[in-house]
Formats: C-alpha cells, sequence, structure tokens
C-alpha cells in the first residue's frame, strides 16, 4: 500500500472518529429559519421563490430558473443550518478532544491529496 492511500484511509478515519463524537457531544436546543429581525421569517421568503422558480421552470424554456433552483435549495438549507441552535455537553477539553483528531485527519487528507 502506498503512502498517500496510508494517509487517505488514516485521515479519512481520524476525520469520520472526530465528526461522530462531536456530534454525539451536541444536543439540538431548536430548529427552525434564520430571522433577520423578529418577525420576518426568511425560509418563508425562499419557499416562495423556490415555487415561483419552478413555475417559470415549466413555463418557459429559459436556463436561468434551472440555474436558479440549486442556488435557492442551497440557500433554504443554510437558512435551516443558521437557525438551527445547537448546545455543546461537555468541557473545552472534550471538544478538544474531539476536534483534534479531526483536524488532523484533514491535515493528512490534504497532504494525500495536495502531495507528490
Amino acid at each position: 500500500m502506498s503512502k498517500k492511500a496510508e494517509y487517505s484511509l488514516i485521515g479519512l478515519a481520524l476525520v469520520i472518529f472526530g465528526v461522530v463524537v462531536f456530534f454525539k457531544s451536541v444536543r439540538i436546543y431548536s430548529l427552525g429559519f434564520y430571522r433577520i429581525w423578529n418577525d420576518f421569517s426568511t425560509g418563508g421568503l425562499v419557499i416562495a421563490l423556490i415555487l415561483l422558480d419552478v413555475v417559470f421552470m415549466i413555463a418557459t424554456n429559459s436556463k436561468i430558473p434551472r440555474i436558479l433552483l440549486p442556488i435557492l435549495i442551497a440557500l433554504l438549507i443554510l437558512l435551516l443550518i443558521l437557525g438551527t441552535h445547537l448546545v455543546f455537553v461537555g468541557s473545552l477539553l472534550d471538544l478538544f478532544l474531539m476536534l483534534v483528531p479531526a483536524a488532523v485527519g484533514a491535515g493528512l487528507l490534504l497532504r494525500a491529496f495536495l502531495g507528490k
């Protein structure tokens, strides 16, 4: 087995381990759309834009709605992530012990893929 393959496998294992352990220590406090102001839900606006984009995609033969649809869906997912409040259950040492393997694994993956 070559060094590149070894670095890739070890790096991938460390990243997966770090991420899994990190997610086991996080509790979701609330889930919802990101709100710019108190009563204005950006998620509702993006859902309306997605529906409008689908109508334009069906009605016209333009490429613009086909380009905008994945962008709007990615924006909707981003707004859901931003609107989620996470609570970390553990100490700073626990967080350090979770993130170090993921960072070392990411470094090994970068070394394997970017190295000569």
